[in-house]
């Protein structure tokens, strides 16, 4: 079996009702409806939707990139990402939820159109292993960091990962 084949669900999480998490505690299912809403927004596209969960003091931080604070800056990353990744689409494979910790695995997928953060768009696809934090507070997500292999994304867009040594 080839590793992109494993997943931990054959199902995308995004796609269950909420009310199927039962063993969550109503605040818990709260803070996973927030998440559910943000990872929504990437797959729609929608740079709005992302914020319309977000604290205006938030921290958004990719840790391939610098971390974007507040809307402004989590706007500017958001559209770098959906102006080159039109597709964008996150599938969840699993959540872990904590009191108002959420943690969400599964892959990233896309067709590179644009240039991305400096490297350029050539119509090739990737699809990679992801997973993310989520913090929230007073009913907002106040901090996300996201993990996803770049190494492996770079490699299936044929980019030259000698440019992730750039200072």
């Amino acid at each position: 079996m080839k590793t992109r084949d494993w997943r931990l669900s054959q199902k995308d999480l995004l796609e269950m009702d909420i009310d199927s998490f039962e063993d969550l505690k109503p605040v818990e299912k709260e803070n996973l409806k927030l998440v559910i809403k943000e990872l929504k927004g990437w797959a729609h596209q929608s740079v709005d939707e992302v914020l319309s969960v977000m604290a205006e003091d938030s921290v958004y931080y990719d840790i391939t990139f610098q971390p974007a604070i507040g809307h402004k800056g989590i706007r500017e990353f958001g559209e770098g990402w959906v102006n080159a990744v039109p597709d964008f689409k996150p599938y969840i494979e699993a959540f872990v939820v904590q009191g108002n910790q959420v943690v969400n695995i599964g892959r990233i997928s896309g067709t590179m159109m644009r240039d991305f953060f400096g490297m350029p768009g050539n119509g090739k696809k990737f699809d990679c292993q992801y997973c993310q934090f989520a913090l929230i507070e007073n009913r907002k997500i106040k901090y996300i960091r996201d993990h996803w292999n770049l190494v492996d994304m770079y490699q299936q867009l044929g980019w030259d990962c000698s440019a992730l040594n750039r200072k």
